[in-house]
């Protein structure tokens, strides 16, 4: 019986020490993967019929495929899209490297992802021996992925990927590719291309990682349903070196001046209150309001 419980104790404290040796390095790295934003894809093919939905989905496909790679950290394309809106960036037609670099310094990233999709098609094929024929669909891609360094506006890497790709069997025999637009679909057929560019961007993880993130000048601060009141959180935590104890100056839109066609060409803001990190998280923080107010939308501006 002694040996017996001996045993159990040995076993459990072995278990503790593994679980010791192997919690910190997983910590580690993941503190260590680089910070990257990916903005949106030009569609410069010939295939038209879905207009911009085809970068659309061709940034969210690359996003998730980095994101399965668990080299880096990826911001979600809402929460860009929501920071662009606030720091007034139009990014109507070609992103440039600089431009990519001044986006990725508000974003707090290390790198941004610039791509193009330079070649699409979807046909319909048939094939068969005889008298038995056989109807399939097949896409094609290519594109354009740029890798650009935020802190010196670089072009780390280019990278290119292609593939074709049987859809799905009979799944999309009557489907009329040139009027219809499936985001499932498009993604479908970007897939190989994607993951081949991702081989690529995945060989800079740790030249990024070496970089510092640069500290972003605003943050959004929103307030979610947390039992106690004038509870903030921000999207930026560990990842941006943000600590307990500091503060931050939250700023509201408080009007706006339109055109006659009632297009949005300026926003006014004011100062509005005070917040102070409490708690820092991997990609968050959660803060209490020492001064005025916060509410959904405000940004956080560093003191």
């Amino acid at each position: 019986m002694t040996s017996r419980r001996s045993l159990t104790r040995f076993r459990v404290f072995a278990v503790a020490l593994l679980a010791a040796a192997l919690l910190p390095t997983s910590l580690a790295a993941q503190q260590t993967r680089p910070r990257i934003a990916v903005l949106e894809f030009q569609n410069n093919s010939q295939w038209g019929y879905w207009g911009r939905n085809l970068g659309l989905a061709a940034t969210d496909e690359l996003a998730t495929q980095l994101v399965r790679s668990g080299a880096f950290t990826v911001v979600e394309r809402q929460q860009i899209d929501a920071i662009l809106r606030e720091q007034h960036f139009g990014l109507s037609g070609a992103v440039n490297a600089a431009t990519a670099a001044d986006i990725g310094k508000v974003l707090g990233v290390q790198a941004v992802l610039l791509g193009s999709i330079t070649q699409f098609s979807i046909d319909r094929r048939t094939a068969g021996v005889g008298g038995l024929r056989v109807t399939y669909t097949e896409a094609e891609t290519k594109m354009d992925v740029r890798l650009v360094n935020t802190t010196t506006a670089e072009i780390m890497a280019v990278a290119e990927g292609e593939g074709k790709v049987r859809l799905g069997g009979v799944r999309w025999d009557r489907y009329n590719f040139r009027r219809d637009f499936d985001a499932g679909l498009a993604q479908e057929a970007l897939r190989p291309a994607v993951e081949d560019a991702v081989k690529e961007i995945a060989s800079q993880a740790p030249a990024l990682a070496a970089l510092a993130p640069p500290a972003p000048a605003a943050m959004p601060a929103s307030v979610v349903g947390s039992p106690e009141p004038g509870v903030v959180y921000i999207d930026q935590g560990e990842d941006v070196g943000i600590q307990v104890g500091q503060r931050f100056e939250v700023h509201r839109v408080v009007d706006e001046i339109r055109d006659a066609a009632g297009n949005v060409l300026d926003r006014v803001t004011a100062r509005v209150g005070v917040i102070e990190v409490t708690r820092v998280l991997s990609q968050s923080s959660i803060c209490s309001v020492v001064e005025g107010s916060a509410q959904e939308g405000d940004m956080a501006q560093r003191r």
